[in-house]
């Protein structure tokens, strides 16, 4: 009888813990699962960022080579022009224009106006008949614009007071030509002819 209830015993427990195990082993599942759950979205999330930053880099890639080839471009059109800029800028002036130029301004410096005037025009005429550039010609004629003018500007004033001289001159109005004469030398020191006049007018003067 004891023996028989010994049984049911060992069964019972047997039992119990079988079911012990079983439940041990569904609960660590669950806790299994949901690990590798996260896991799987972890390195899936790591996947599509690295994705991402390649996409990214793609991209970074592809404008700053756009942008590379841009600039060299830019580049090899600037330097194109700077050519031909320079060969524009590097035509051969002809030597008999260079040799009128320089003498041209010998005189403006020595004060010998009506000379560089004089030169001055004939410089202009040899530039527009030869074979350089309009722009080139200009160039060239702008180089000496200003000592050009300012050499007509003083001979033709001058030459007013000249005309002026030698008409009260000729009406025996000596002292106002006397006047005259000397504006005359005033603006252009150099001016043969007024200074001729001038020593003729001051000797008939009877002032030498």
């Amino acid at each position: 009888m004891q023996s028989g209830e010994n049984k049911k015993l060992n069964n019972s427990s047997l039992k119990i813990t079988v079911l012990l195990l079983l439940f041990l082993f569904s609960f660590s599942a669950l806790l299994l699962v949901p690990g590798c759950k996260t896991q799987e979205a972890s390195e899936t999330t790591v996947a599509a960022a690295s994705s991402t930053s390649a996409a990214t880099d793609t991209q970074t890639a592809a404008t700053t080579s756009g942008s590379s080839a841009s600039t060299q471009a830019t580049d090899k059109t600037t330097t194109e022009s700077a050519a031909e800029s320079a060969t524009e800028s590097t035509e051969a002036i002809p030597s008999d224009i260079t040799d009128l130029i320089k003498k041209a301004d010998g005189y403006y410096t020595s004060g010998q106006y009506g000379l560089s005037k004089s030169t001055y025009r004939k410089a202009i005429i040899a530039i527009d008949a030869s074979d350089l550039s309009d722009a080139a010609g200009q160039e060239l004629k702008d180089s000496f614009k200003s000592k050009y003018d300012k050499s007509k500007t003083i001979v033709e004033a001058a030459l007013i007071h000249f005309g002026q001289a030698k008409q009260f001159e000729y009406e025996t109005r000596y002292e106002e030509a006397k006047k005259e004469l000397e504006a005359a030398l005033a603006i252009y020191p150099k001016y043969a002819d007024a200074q001729q006049a001038y020593d003729d007018l001051k000797s008939t003067m009877g002032l030498v």
